[in-house]
């Protein structure tokens, strides 16, 4: 058949569908209809009845949780209010007496302290204490089993303590008495006189009060030997050496 037979076709420039592919369309509209009403159906399912393998055949549902947000509170009336105060806390009220005309106005003598009895009189006596005898102003050294001291003293006046203390560690350290002197409830003294300078050096070092034994005068001099170069003075000091009168003491 030509087209010209045909006027539908040359006026709307295409043919109709036939039966078949109309049949075929509609199909799968109504599928396509089909898996989207189930898929919102799935989604809008809230709950599932669960079977847990270990239970006893039981079915459990399990509900979807939904969070709720809280609305904002306000304290109870109960809170809010401030504590009501006991009666005992609080502080009595002074009381306040008004003068009346003509009233007979009573004076009070002041309670003065309690009088003491003679028994309490010679409770509260202080105590006769004796005065201590006069502390030894001059420094001294000591050795461990305290058979031996050692004393040093300045000419004039030298305010420097702890360099009095140093020097005399420092030489009583190496002080020996010599064994075998018999110092049996006597002691026995000896005095070295000596300058030191600014460097610490000494000069002018000799036995100034003698012990009696020459050999525990030479046990001095040698300990003094042992100890230079002393520390040099201090700062504040102003003189050019210091002159000192070192003691040693032996005694069993």
């Amino acid at each position: 058949m030509e087209l010209r037979d045909k006027p539908s076709i040359m006026r709307r420039g295409a043919a109709p569908a036939d039966e078949r592919t109309s049949a075929i369309f509609i199909a799968m509209a109504c599928l396509f209809h089909a898996m989207l009403l189930g898929f919102f159906v799935n989604k809008a399912k809230l709950s599932r009845e669960v079977s847990l393998p270990a239970s006893s055949g039981r079915t459990v549902s399990r509900a979807q949780l939904v969070r709720i947000i809280p609305l904002r509170t306000f304290p109870a009336p109960e809170a809010a209010a401030p504590p009501v105060e006991t009666a005992k806390s609080r502080p009595k009220p002074a009381l306040i007496k008004r003068y009346t005309p003509g009233a007979k106005v009573i004076v009070r003598t002041e309670r003065g302290p309690a009088k003491k009895g003679a028994a309490d009189e010679s409770k509260s006596r202080a105590r006769e204490v004796a005065p201590a005898p006069q502390a030894d102003l001059t420094p001294r050294w000591w050795s461990s089993d305290s058979t031996r001291s050692t004393s040093v003293t300045t000419d004039g006046d030298f305010r420097f303590a702890f360099y009095l203390a140093a020097i005399r560690n420092k030489i009583g350290a190496h002080w020996v008495p010599p064994p075998g002197i018999d110092a049996t409830g006597r002691r026995i003294r000896a005095t070295v006189y000596f300058r030191i300078h600014k460097d610490g050096q000494i000069s002018v070092a000799s036995v100034e009060t003698t012990s009696g034994y020459s050999f525990f005068d030479q046990t001095t001099m040698r300990a003094l030997l042992a100890a230079t170069p002393l520390p040099p003075l201090p700062a504040g000091f102003t003189d050019n050496y210091l002159g000192v009168h070192f003691g040693f003491e032996y005694q069993q």
